[in-house]
């Protein structure tokens, strides 16, 4: 992949902002550089590079830290990206639908086409109508695996056939990675220049306010971003304590194997009711099912103080609900409400 050539000629002549503390040691050093104030437990800057969560996330992963951008979120990286590379009023980027809303919304905030292109019946994704409709303006490509609000996860075979066939950069959205039995592209990275797993600490770690996401790239491509990301981005706080959770993954996966569990006895559950019609698999740790009577459904669950989110007006989705998986009391209490939620003819 040539980058140069990818690359909005404004971002690649820019010169970076660049704090005097970038290139040192970020903890043996006597900051008297960002008119910080002296006194205070959280009166200092973070670390704008995020070294020490990088080293750490680096030995967890099996990567080099020179691979890893971090976000406020797993939204700033797909920011970073469509800024990088897509010319406002000129360039798109194509992703599949249904999928998740927030690619439509990044789109529209920096003036870039977004081009959907319809999954099948199944949900399942076909890898030439996503080369089909790119053309020359096509400069990102975006999947969601597993998917949201599907729940279902893509072929590795059709992911990496788009990494090696499309000549703009891939990103893989893997936010629900952590609970699908299907191996990441991770694993694949090193063959493709222009491949971008996405990754967060919001689901399966459980640390979703504290807004940190992590994309794997190739170092070139992982520069840039650094380039063009705001410089203190990730807070002091968020730093130091997924640094110390990356020690407890034990726990993690403990928490993990529970809520797959918990997810299929919701599903068994689902599957009695008479007024669902429909179930579909999932490999992420939510649920999306049909229903005629979802509106009514989704009334009485707010009546009794359950949130879910209706997927009706998504492509392919009309009728459903996306339920998200409880801690087992949760679960307990929504099942109980699904058995007794009677409804009315329509």
């Amino acid at each position: 992949m040539n980058l140069n050539k990818l690359i909005r000629k404004n971002v690649l002549a820019m010169k970076a902002y660049s704090a005097a503390r970038y290139l040192v040691n970020y903890e043996d050093m006597q900051f008297l550089d960002a008119n910080e104030n002296p006194f205070g437990e959280w009166n200092r800057y973070p670390d704008p590079l995020q070294k020490k969560l990088k080293a750490k996330l680096a030995q967890s992963k099996g990567c080099n830290p020179d691979t890893i951008v971090f976000g406020n979120g797993s939204d700033e990286i797909l920011d970073l990206l469509i800024r990088a590379f897509c010319e406002p009023g000129l360039d798109n980027v194509v992703t599949h639908a249904p999928g998740y809303g927030m690619y439509q919304t990044l789109c529209e905030l920096n003036n870039v086409a977004l081009k959907e292109v319809l999954l099948n019946p199944d949900f399942s994704l076909s890898a030439k109508a996503m080369l089909d409709s790119c053309n020359e303006n096509t400069k990102i490509m975006i999947l969601c695996s597993p998917n949201n609000p599907t729940g279902n996860s893509f072929k590795l075979s059709d992911m990496q056939y788009l990494a090696q066939n499309f000549k703009g950069i891939l990103v893989i959205d893997e936010a629900y990675i952590d609970f699908s039995a299907q191996e990441s592209m991770l694993s694949t990275m090193d063959k493709f220049d222009n491949l971008v797993i996405i990754q967060t600490f919001s689901k399966a770690w459980g640390m979703a306010a504290l807004r940190t996401g992590m994309a794997f790239m190739h170092p070139e491509l992982a520069a840039l971003l650094n380039k063009i990301k705001l410089p203190y981005n990730i807070n002091l706080f968020s730093q130091q304590f997924i640094v110390n959770e990356l020690d407890n993954a034990t726990l993690m996966h403990e928490k993990v194997a529970l809520l797959l569990s918990e997810r299929e006895l919701l599903r068994t559950q689902l599957l009695q009711l008479p007024y669902i019609t429909e179930v579909f698999p999932s490999d992420a740790n939510f649920i999306l099912f049909r229903s005629e009577y979802h509106s009514q459904l989704q009334d009485y669950l707010l009546q009794h103080q359950f949130i879910v989110r209706s997927r009706h007006t998504m492509p392919l989705c009309n009728n459903t609900l996306r339920i998200t998986i409880g801690s087992p009391e949760q679960n307990r209490q929504l099942i109980a409400l699904l058995q007794s939620f009677k409804p009315s003819a329509i």
